[in-house]
Formats: structure tokens, C-alpha cells, sequence
């Protein structure tokens, strides 16, 4: 110790310069992870649409995020999970909106509030639905992701055939199905062409559908 103030008074350094760091909490610590992982993502997001899922490596994701490849591996196993996570991600945005307080008796009301706070959300995301639809559509990518998001679009779709049976049509999963494929035509038709596509339009359209 003797030796170290020592070195201070030669240099000229103040000890306060020295005071050892308090040790990170467990929130800063989970506010780190959070944004390593929102920046993993979001670069491989951004590579994977530009160069396509196949011909994007895992040290190309670290070396555009600026990270180690080791440090990219504390987050996800292997490049095929940060795929799965941005779709999944994406997937719980739109879908997330569909919210109903008695799937036995599911409003119209609710269906509309889904698709109009979709609509909003397409609006103001523009930049990253661009890149959620140009990966989306990459055959290799649909083949590694189907059995996780077919499963969480299938408990989703349920509640839109619930809400046909409970009207009365006929054949209510084709009608839900359908639907539903309306609705990523609108938004990839609004994405493509967003200042000529009358997405307003579109959306009294779909409406009627229910």
C-alpha cells in the first residue's frame, strides 16, 4: 500500500481517481443484455434481408455489430436462433393485437381493433417491416421457422374461428384463413408502393370481410 501512494505522489495523481468501481446491479446487468440482444438483432435483421439468411455467417453478424463472435454465442447458441427470434419477434407484434376477453364469444369490435392498431403499427414501422417481409418470404427461411411460428399463428388463427362459428358462417376456417391472407397482402401491397397503395382504402375493404 505504501508502495502505491507512493506512485501517486511521484505522478502527481490524486487516489480518487482510484476508487474502486461499485460491482454492476442485476437490473444494469439484464439493461445490458437487453440491448447486446436488440443489436444482435437488429444487424442480422438488416443482413439476413440484404444478403438473404443463407449467405449470412455468424461473424458477419458480429462484425457489422461491432461485437466479438464469442460475445454473439453468449446470447444465441447459433445463427438459426437469432432467425427464429426475429421472426417470432415479429410474429408477437402483429399477432400480440389480437386481444379478446372471451374467446367463446369473440366481438366484432375486438377483430377491428386488431386490425386497425396493425395498420398503425405497419405505418410507423415501415423501415423494419420492409426487412421482416423481404426475410419472411426467403424459402430457406420459412422451411427452418415453420414448426415454431405455425404453432403460434395457429393458436391465433383459433380465435378467428371461433368468432365465424359464433356467426354463423359457413366453412369459418377458410374464412379466417382468408382473411388473414388479406391482411399480409395489404400490408406487403403498402410496404412495396407505400405513397400509391390506398391502405385506408384497404382497410374499410377488409373490414367487410367480417
Amino acid at each position: 500500500m505504501f508502495l502505491f501512494y507512493y506512485y501517486l505522489y511521484l505522478t502527481g495523481r490524486s487516489v480518487k481517481k482510484y476508487k474502486t468501481m461499485s460491482p454492476r446491479t442485476e437490473a444494469q446487468f439484464e439493461n445490458i443484455r437487453k440491448e447486446k440482444t436488440s443489436l444482435i438483432l437488429q444487424t442480422a435483421l438488416s443482413l439476413f434481408a440484404t444478403h438473404g439468411y443463407a449467405s449470412t455467417s455468424v461473424s458477419m453478424i458480429a462484425r457489422e455489430a461491432g461485437i466479438s463472435k464469442g460475445l454473439l454465442y453468449n446470447y444465441f447458441e447459433k445463427k438459426e436462433d437469432v432467425l427464429i427470434r426475429i421472426i417470432m419477434d415479429g410474429l408477437k407484434q402483429f399477432l400480440g393485437l389480437l386481444q379478446v376477453e372471451d374467446e367463446q364469444n369473440v366481438k366484432k369490435e375486438e377483430i377491428i381493433r386488431f386490425v386497425d392498431e396493425n395498420v398503425v403499427m405497419i405505418k410507423k414501422n415501415m423501415p423494419f417491416y420492409k426487412m421482416y417481409f423481404a426475410l419472411m418470404f426467403q424459402p430457406d427461411v420459412f422451411s427452418t421457422v415453420q414448426d415454431v411460428a405455425l404453432k403460434y399463428f395457429e393458436d391465433v388463427l383459433g380465435v378467428l374461428v371461433n368468432y365465424y362459428i359464433q356467426k354463423g358462417f359457413e366453412d369459418p376456417y377458410e374464412k379466417a384463413r382468408f382473411l388473414f391472407a388479406v391482411f399480409d397482402g395489404v400490408a406487403i401491397h403498402y410496404i412495396s408502393d407505400p405513397e400509391g397503395f390506398p391502405l385506408d382504402k384497404a382497410r374499410d375493404l377488409l373490414i367487410e370481410l367480417l
